[in-house]
């Protein structure tokens, strides 16, 4: 996926159309998620930040949480900061996260892992660098269905190439590192590709012997 694409994006994207039925919503059950999920932890990583909107609502929300926005479109973070003045900004490459100092106790991703060229590899980053006590609230669009396939090709038309795993490939590609806490379908009109976010914890017998 090239950075351009999303640099391209970055000053249009609070008026894409996904905002009402796909974007917002899962903003919205993210915050709502955190509610009891920030109890007793204190920092929070965004991985695939874009221009900042989820940021900048658990920042109003939550304002105790230390926040960081990870995202490798240097015009989307341009936009972030600028939303988001409290808030780190680091600008790397998924597969780059790891060159991150410290762990943290909350992570969020959403709608980004389907862009990532080895999925996979970066969710293994992503639990060597939580807490013990950490989670990881990940949301995408979810290729359940032969409908669910056929809407989001075209939204491979806008954004390049991506792979949209369904929810059985997405917990056998978890499931060495994380344990599945929760999972959420988003509400969503009728048109629109199912959208899952999970609620997930590492393994502690994995970081145990790290």
């Amino acid at each position: 996926m090239s950075a351009k694409i999303w640099d391209f994006w970055a000053d249009r994207y609070d008026r894409l159309w996904v905002q009402k039925h796909s974007l917002g919503p899962t903003r919205e059950y993210i915050l709502e998620e955190l509610r009891e999920v920030r109890k007793g932890r204190t920092s929070l990583l965004d991985l695939g930040c874009g221009p900042g909107e989820l940021l900048h609502e658990i920042g109003k929300r939550y304002p105790d949480l230390k926040l960081t926005g990870v995202d490798f479109s240097e015009k989307m973070l341009e936009v972030s900061r600028k939303r988001n003045s409290g808030a780190c900004h680091e600008l790397l490459d998924a597969m780059d996260i790891d060159r991150l100092d410290g762990r943290f106790d909350i992570i969020t991703c959403t709608h980004s892992l389907p862009y990532y060229h080895d999925p996979k590899a970066v969710l293994h980053k992503l639990s060597r660098m939580m807490t013990m006590k950490g989670r990881l609230l990940i949301g995408f669009a979810s290729g359940d269905s032969l409908f669910d396939r056929i809407m989001l090709s075209g939204v491979k038309l806008t954004t390049g190439k991506a792979y949209y795993p369904s929810d059985r490939e997405f917990r056998e590609m978890v499931k060495s590192d994380f344990n599945v806490i929760n999972m959420k379908v988003i509400k969503r009109a009728f048109y629109m590709p199912r959208i899952a976010v999970y609620t997930l914890s590492i393994k502690t017998d994995n970081r145990e012997r790290c």
